[in-house]
């Protein structure tokens, strides 16, 4: 009852809105409205392969996989995949106002560790990995929302966090830049990380947490940096997966 009046007192002095759509919203609306919560829901109800996290109808998967990944022929593959949904609607206009404020941490850290319980993929990582900001951007906006993510995902069940990846050069965010293709984004990302002095990867199996993503260029250097560093296995959790369509991302030779 003393919760419900603050709430409500609180209400009278700021009131709430709906984190998605702006909207008023009421007592019983904890984070967004109706609406918005509905639409969450579906966005999140979508099978998905849950080695590189492509949306697929539950027909198109096999043991829980797409037909690139079984086959091999996907480059963007992981050890597994964890992710809320699809980056659309609700859940993109969530996590747009994360990466801009941070806040809404707690709402969408609770997502995505409900997404990692229901991949089965708390038990068999040993440390989480935030995708790195170079210092630059983290100084210039005053916080890293991946490594704010991280902690508040793996929260509930007292998972290691871990900085292990340094980004070694500014790269502008590719969300800035539309337009640029998958060959562009890999090029443009080969070489920016690095694990940091001394990280301990040897035979550890690392998960790397992410807001979005689009073609997998960020991850997958991620993931190439890891695995060369001694990491036994690479998995992969993201709030949502950005689609624009099959294919494979595109890995350049260095000087290529």
């Amino acid at each position: 009852m003393l919760s419900r009046a603050a709430a409500a007192l609180g209400d009278l002095i700021i009131p709430r809105t709906c984190a998605a759509c702006g909207t008023s919203i009421g007592i019983e609306e904890r984070d967004v409205c109706r609406p918005c919560g509905e639409e969450l829901t579906r966005a999140v109800d979508v099978p998905y392969c849950r080695r590189c996290g492509e949306s697929r109808g539950a027909y198109l998967l096999h043991d829980g996989q797409c037909t690139r990944c079984v086959t091999g022929r996907s480059l963007r593959r992981f050890h597994s995949f964890a992710r809320v949904g699809a980056y659309d609607g609700a859940l993109k206009s969530l996590i747009l106002q994360f990466k801009k404020t941070c806040t809404l941490d707690r709402l969408l850290g609770s997502l995505l560790a409900k997404a990692l319980r229901g991949m089965g993929m708390i038990d068999e990582i040993d440390v989480w990995v935030p995708i790195p900001s170079h210092w630059i951007r983290r100084w210039r906006v005053g916080h890293q929302p991946t490594a704010i993510l991280a902690r508040a995902a793996t929260s509930s069940f007292g998972g290691t966090v871990e900085p292990l990846l340094a980004m070694r050069r500014e790269i502008p965010p590719f969300h800035e830049r539309p337009g640029l293709s998958s060959a562009d984004r890999a090029r443009a990302i080969l070489g920016a990380f690095s694990a940091v002095p001394g990280a301990d990867l040897e035979g550890r199996r690392v998960c790397l947490v992410d807001d979005v993503m689009t073609t997998g260029a960020t991850l997958h250097e991620a993931k190439r940096i890891l695995r060369e560093a001694g990491a036994r296995s690479v998995s992969a959790a993201v709030l949502a997966r950005a689609h624009k369509g099959p294919g494979a991302v595109v890995t350049p030779t260095v000087g290529g």
